[in-house]
């Protein structure tokens, strides 16, 4: 069995590590950015009216710029789909557990997909208008991909909603992994309905060119690893506030337990000289008497002088 100071240090080691993934990513996704603009080819689009001139070449079918955008489209999707397993792997765990520890991972790993969520959705929509003229289309894949984006956003206001911390991991945790069914769906529907009219990336066959297939592949990997840094720097942050949480919550319990100790030993001596105070009544009351006693019998010997005289 590994020991504590050994996770501490692989956890040292992985956090060093962050800012190398970070860069590498970024560059790698800039490379797949200016491939795709650069040498990458363009894409043989509907057919022309009629043959036309470009570059030296005569082409018959229309070369889609706008196609370009799944350099970055596909490889931002990919990633929110990775990233979404992770938060529902984190969920059945928290559930099996009922370690917050993965609550946190859960919680952390969802607020990354959805900023890679509404990236695919900008960028999609960008090529959805260019290539189709619309802005939106009820096509299959965007549907699923839309009901994906809604469940991610209802998450958070789920976690909002509740207060207690416990019913809010339990019930997000469920709910995360019910959205998350949802992910395989959006990635597969090309292939359930083959009369949708999104394209299919991912094939058995070699469906891209080395020119076109090692740019994608770079933005691929660039991505994964930008959102692995992504969720380690936001679950550091979340890890400290759940610290922080904690410490603030055990702090109030110390306050007040102090509080409850103080009013105790407060009513413990209101109590103390309560009683004192009615054992020194209880003493005074019978020497009260007793000097009463001799003043009416001195009062009464004087009365039966006077009357003798």
């Amino acid at each position: 069995m590994n020991s504590p100071s050994t996770h501490t240090g692989a956890r040292g080691t992985l956090e060093r590590l962050l800012p190398v993934a970070l860069i590498v990513g970024a560059v790698l996704v800039a490379v797949d950015v200016v491939w795709t603009f650069t040498l990458a080819p363009l894409v043989q689009g509907a057919q022309l009216s009629e043959p036309t001139v470009i570059g030296g070449m005569q082409v018959t079918t229309k070369l889609l710029l706008s196609q370009k955008i799944f350099y970055l489209h596909v490889p931002v999707a990919v990633a929110s789909f990775a990233v979404m397993a992770f938060a529902a792997f984190f969920a059945v765990r928290f559930l099996m557990t009922k370690d917050r520890a993965y609550d946190v991972r859960s919680k952390t790993a969802m607020e990354v997909v959805l900023v890679f969520i509404v990236a695919t959705m900008i960028s999609g929509d960008l090529w959805t208008y260019f290539e189709w003229g619309v802005w939106w289309v009820w096509e299959p894949r965007l549907t699923t991909y839309f009901i994906l984006m809604l469940l991610v956003i209802g998450y958070f206001i789920l976690r909002n909603a509740i207060d207690d911390p416990e019913r809010r991991a339990r019930f997000c945790a469920v709910f995360g992994i019910v959205a998350f069914i949802d992910a395989p769906i959006s990635f597969m529907i090309t292939r359930l309905v083959p009369s949708s009219i999104h394209p299919v990336v991912f094939r058995t066959d070699s469906g891209l060119p080395p020119m076109m297939l090692i740019p994608f592949l770079l933005g691929l990997f660039g991505m994964l690893l930008v959102a692995f840094a992504l969720y380690r720097i936001a679950h550091r942050i979340n890890a400290d506030a759940l610290e922080v949480e904690e410490l603030k919550r055990a702090l109030e319990e110390q306050d007040a337990q102090a509080s409850r100790a103080a009013a105790d030993e407060a009513l413990g001596r209101l109590r103390a000289t309560g009683a004192h105070m009615m054992a020194g009544d209880a003493d005074a009351a019978p020497a009260d008497d007793d000097s009463a006693t001799p003043r009416h019998d001195a009062t009464a010997t004087d009365v039966s002088q006077a009357k003798e005289d």
